[in-house]
């Protein structure tokens, strides 16, 4: 997933795991708690990765207008 983002795997674990613990705070706080990542087909989800991504794009409203919902698979 690194690569994705032209990133070392050093750094882009590093910053995936910083963000998961945001995650996990967030959600602790408001008696939401994150147990485990999610999957589908039986895939765990990089929710860094796909963070990064759709706010890249403008966020997760913009991008089913813009037909970038369907380039996520």
């Amino acid at each position: 997933m690194a690569k994705i983002l032209n990133k070392d795997p050093v750094t882009y674990e590093r910053e995936r795991d910083n963000f998961l613990k945001d995650l996990r705070h967030f959600h602790e706080t408001r008696g939401t708690p994150f147990k485990k990542n999610p999957k589908i087909n039986g895939k765990d989800i990089d929710l860094y990765l796909l963070y990064v991504v759709v706010t890249a794009h403008g966020g997760w409203i913009k991008m089913p207008s813009r037909g970038l919902a369907v380039q996520m698979r």
